[in-house]
């Protein structure tokens, strides 16, 4: 026997709001934990996580710069076959 279709979306329903209260929940509680102060670092960890992906694209982009530069020259790959 197959489910109602109608109860299967008041199931659905039930579920996105207990999804909703979920989140709605933790977004509290890390309000509260900003103004009493507990999180600390999360500036300084949000400019260590920075300067680690510009220093990563910095990297990336010189390597490929270097790539480059070398496919171009035909005499850098004369001997290699």
């Amino acid at each position: 026997m197959e489910p109602n279709n109608s109860s299967m979306k008041n199931r659905i329903k039930i579920i996105d709001r207990i999804i909703t209260a979920y989140k709605a929940k933790k977004l509290m509680l890390q309000a509260q934990q900003i103004q009493q102060g507990n999180i600390k670092e999360e500036p300084e960890l949000l400019f260590d996580d920075l300067k680690k992906r510009m220093n990563d694209a910095y990297q990336k982009m010189k390597r490929r710069k270097k790539i480059n530069k070398l496919q171009s020259i035909e005499t850098h790959w004369k001997g290699l076959s």
